[in-house]
This record gives C-alpha cells, structure tokens and sequence, in this order.
C-alpha cells in the first residue's frame, strides 16, 4: 500500500503507473492526534450540559423545525425520509433568506448562510433551494439530537407499537405541540403561509420574504411571549407523567454520572440541564464578560465568584473539572507538538527514523524552552520554586506564575508552544487540583475516553512519579513516552485508511511524517450555544453600555433552580 512520504521521490526514481490508480490511503492531519477531545465531546459535554450541542445556538430554531414537522404531518406529505429531508432544506433555504434580509438588519447568520450566499441582498423574485446537503438539512445536523433529548421529537426507527416510525414526527404532547404553535402563530398572517408556498416550486417575490421576515427572523422571538415560553419550557420543562415518551438511550448516558440512582433518567437530564444553564447565569451576573469572552467564562468556571447552596456547588465543580482537563490538554498539546517538531528535525538531520534510544534523547533535550529549564534539576525542585517563578508573556514580559489565574496559564502554554512551558503549567495544575474534593469535583474529573485517562489519573499518576525524584528531563520522558507516543499510535491506526500519523514505528525505528506538526485545538464548551440561547430566550439583555446584565426573567429562572 502506498504510505505518504515526508519527503518528496525525486522525478528520476519515480516508476510509470496507470493515471487511474489511486493512493491506497489519504493523508490527513486528524483533528484529534491525541484522543483528547474525544473526552470533552463524547463523554463530558452529553453530562455536563445534556440536550445542547456546540452549535445549537439560536432558540427559534427549536420552535421553527417543531413548527416544519407538525406542518409536513398536518399536510399529509410522504412518509419516506427521502422527501422530509428535502421539505426541511427547502424550508430552511426560504428561512435563510427571511433572516438575511431581516428589515433590522440584525446580521445573524441562518443555516444555509454559505450556500445563500449573497443572493439575498438582490431583488428579487429568489429562487428555490436548499440550505445544506446533510441529510436532514440544519435540523438534522444542529436540532434534532437536542429535540429528540429535550423529548418533544420521535426520531425515525422510534417504535411505535411492534412497528419502527419511517420519519422524524413531533411527540403528540401539549408541550411539543405547544412549540410547533408557537412559531405558526407567528407567521400565520403572512402570505408566504396563506398561500401554502411551502408547497410551490415557484420563485418567491422579495415582498413574500420581506414580509416573512418581518415575524419569523431569529431576532424577532422575544415579540412573541407565548412561543418564547414554549421554547423555554421545550428545554427546560417536562410532561405529565401520562405524556411523557420513553427516554432516550442520550438520556440514558446523560444521566448516570451525575444524579442520584432514584432520579427519573428523562427528568436527571432536565434538572442538570437547568442547573448547568443556570450557573452559567450567576456567572453572567457576577461576571458580564463571560459572555463576550470565552477566556472570561473558562476563569469564572474555575472560581465562580458565589454559590448559593449545595446543588450549585455541584454543578460549579464539574464545570471547573472540564476546565482543569482542557488546561492539561493544553498542557500536554505542547509537549506534543514540540516533541513533534524536534524529531521530524533530529530524522531529517540522520537521513532516517529514530531508535528508540534516539526518541528518548529527542525528549529528555526538550527543556530548551521557553522557559529554559535545567534538565539535571529535580522535577520536584521545580514543582517547589513555582510559586517564585515567571512564564514569559505574550510581549516578553514575565508573568508570576502564582499570580496568574488558570486560565491565563493555559493561554501561555499555548503561546509559547513549549515542552518546559507545557511542565510547568501541569506542575501548576496539580498544585491547584490538590484540595478539590467536592462531589461534583470527583465525579467529572474521573471521566476518561477511550484513548486518555482522565484528569484526576494524571495528576494522580504524576504524584506518583515525583515520588520516585526523576530530574525535569526525566519527566519530559515519561510524559511523551506514556502520553503521546503510544496514544498516538493507536489513535492514527484505528484511523486507515485515512493517514493521520504523525510519527509511528516502522522496522524498529520511530519515522516522522510532517503533515501537521502543529497544536490540535480544544473542544467546544458550549460558551456560544449557552450565550445565544439564554440571550434569545430574554434570560440576559446588554444595557446601553453594552455589559450584560440578567433581566428579571433570568434572575427569576437562577432562583428557582437554585431554590
């Protein structure tokens, strides 16, 4: 099989083939080199914050696709997955330009916004299209899962008896009912809805999409109280218990981590749901920059300035555990990267692959910095001077290491892109982490992926390392020789035929590969989706200085959740 080079086959030695063979593997980066994102998307993000996704973020969306699939049932259109797909894009197409040309000029940005491209800003009449090519449109890729949890959508295979439903249908419940009726009260008057133009093919005069936008743009919920309250209730309500569906195998995972065993699975989901949107309030509250800054948000998590009770201080240690773990990815990410860096150079300098021997040599020299460090020092030294020492800033100057929040910390390891810098901030980390102990704190910062342990197994594994007084060079070892090389390895090869090795083993050495040789990025927390939501659904406003401040609804909302 043909394995990519990282050096390009001069034209002389280069043998004739066929213009038809392919490549047997496609070289990628890989998103994900280390396994680390994988914990905060697949195993913390569905506990910490069940039902919403990176990017769910506007709230009428909830209301809007409620409001397609009660219209494509009422209308009796094709039961095949086949034509709702294509009754959903197309409908999100025609919302997309309603948005786009919004009379307050609001400027946010529908699903489909890249496909519309400009076309809104003509004149008229607008054709028909689609607004993305995933299967079931923007509802599909955005809406449906967190639907689905919130229990107002049957997705398709959902069995109705001894029988599968063939497509996505609204759950016959006041409250999914109440959602769909939110938005078509809305937008009933307009002609775009009298005249059924959802089942036309024609072209659509500016004056139909003008109008419709008018009632249906994103920025129009906080006009219609009753849909606004439907959606809110869709999130954070739940049904009678005769209503209520079965819960969801999401629901199932959602809930087991962190509510009491005598807790109902569907509403464990709800209750962590509120709490969580919840918390993130009080910090809007105490701290206005959380929502323009995601930075501001990740230093509240860590410190939330006040608490109100015991189910508040649950919810604020898992929160501040996702926090510590995005702080040790980064951490590592910099070992990571500089290891790569210094060994494509050291296996380009020999002509070949590294021994092991080679590799060890190519990690224990990673104290260069910045910060320089001593390789012969104890890494406990070290550890011990921590609260005297500096990282270099941004612009050079040096920044006090016991003086920084956490979250600059990480910013810094990022910048500086650095093995020592990476040590450093971990050393930190576990200084910090020491007397955590709540029960929130235990629960998420022992939830590990399939590739990495967890945060509180590598600060456990890291005591017990210095235990044993290895020098700084020594610790650079161990972490790249039980943290990068063997994860990343069995990461890239579950990953063929797709090429995302970075380095691997081949005849006994260790051969780089430079396509990509760079940081990976951290995993959403859900600072976009948690700003937007709660903005839409009248929870926070901006003042005319433009800080935010909770309105009397989200002060009201934080009370009763927190009660």
């Amino acid at each position: 099989m043909a394995v990519p080079s990282d050096q390009a086959e001069p034209a002389s030695t280069r043998v004739p083939a066929p213009l038809w063979i392919s490549a047997s593997l496609e070289a990628k980066e890989g998103r994900d080199p280390l396994g680390l994102q994988t914990t905060t998307q697949d195993r913390l993000m569905p506990v910490l914050l069940p039902g919403i996704l990176e990017l769910t973020t506007r709230a009428r969306y909830f209301s809007f696709h409620a409001f397609l699939l009660s219209e494509y049932r009422l209308k009796h259109l094709p039961s095949d997955e086949t034509s709702l797909a294509a009754f959903i894009r197309q409908r999100e197409w025609e919302f997309g330009l309603a948005v786009q040309r919004c009379p307050r000029h609001c400027g946010l940005s529908p699903v489909g916004a890249r496909r519309l491209g400009n076309l809104a800003q003509g004149a008229g009449p607008f054709p028909r299209g689609e607004s993305v090519e995933s299967r079931l449109g923007g509802y599909g890729l955005y809406y449906r899962t967190p639907m689905a949890e919130v229990g107002v959508v049957a997705r398709a295979g959902t069995m109705l008896g001894d029988t599968p439903i063939p497509i996505d249908v609204l759950h016959q419940t006041e409250r999914a009912e109440r959602l769909a009726n939110g938005f078509r009260s809305a937008v009933e008057g307009t002609e775009y809805f009298q005249r059924k133009l959802m089942l036309t093919s024609e072209s659509l005069p500016a004056s139909v999409i003008d109008e419709y936008a008018e009632v249906a743009c994103l920025c129009r919920l906080q006009e219609f109280p009753d849909e606004r309250e439907a959606v809110q209730d869709a999130l954070f309500g739940t049904d009678p218990p005769e209503e209520q569906p079965p819960p969801t195998e999401e629901a199932d995972t959602t809930a087991g981590v962190l509510v009491s065993e005598g807790t109902a699975l569907a509403d464990a989901a709800v209750e962590q749901r509120r709490r969580s949107v919840g918390h993130f309030l009080s910090l809007v509250n105490q701290r206005p920059a959380a929502v323009d800054s995601e930075s501001a948000y990740r230093d509240a998590l860590w410190a939330p300035p006040e608490l109100r009770n015991q189910a508040h201080g649950l919810i604020a240690d898992q929160w501040a555990a996702l926090v510590a773990k995005d702080v040790w990815q980064d951490a590592i990410c910099s070992v990571w990267s500089d290891f790569c860096r210094a060994g494509l150079a050291r296996s380009r300098a020999i002509g070949r692959g590294l021994t092991w021997d080679e590799t060890r040599e190519v990690a224990l020299a990673l104290v260069s910095g910045p910060p320089a460090l001593d390789p012969e020092q104890l890494t406990t030294a070290l550890d011990a001077s921590l609260a005297a020492g500096t990282l270099p800033g941004p612009d050079g100057t040096p920044v006090s290491i016991a003086g920084a929040n956490l979250e600059t910390l990480r910013r810094l390891t990022t910048n500086l892109d650095s093995a020592s810098s990476g040590l450093v901030v971990l050393l930190e980390l576990a200084r910090r982490t020491a007397e955590r102990t709540g029960e929130g704190w235990v629960q998420a910062s022992r939830v590990a992926s399939g590739w990495q342990p967890s945060v509180a197994a590598v600060i456990a594994a890291l005591e017990t390392h210095l235990n044993d007084e290895p020098k700084i060079a020594e610790t650079l070892w161990w972490l790249v020789s039980r943290f990068v090389l063997p994860v990343h390895e069995r990461i890239a090869y579950s990953k063929l035929p797709e090429f995302t090795f970075r380095f691997r083993w081949e005849d006994g050495l260790l051969r780089f590969y430079d396509q990509g040789m760079g940081r990976f990025p951290l995993a959403g927390i859900r600072h976009n989706a948690l700003t937007s939501l709660t903005q839409d659904l009248g929870l926070w406003d901006a003042g005319q200085d433009g800080t935010a401040r909770l309105t009397e609804r989200g002060r009201s909302f934080v009370d009763e959740v927190f009660a």
